[in-house]
């Protein structure tokens, strides 16, 4: 789980570098797709958990 949640925060900070790099500022829409990005990659490590516990019995 140490893992998971390191890739999500380094996942949530590059977003915010690259948009930084890109545009010169960070502004709340910046944010807002980082934060979803990061859900988004939230709901595949759950799935793929889900999916491996269902597997086991």
């Amino acid at each position: 789980m140490k893992n998971i949640a390191t890739i999500l925060v380094v996942g949530f900070f590059t977003g915010i570098l690259t948009i930084y790099i890109l545009n010169g500022k960070v502004e709340l829409n910046g944010l807002l797709v980082c934060f979803l990005s990061a859900g988004i990659v939230a709901l595949g490590f759950l799935a793929v958990y889900l999916i491996k516990k269902l597997n086991k019995k």
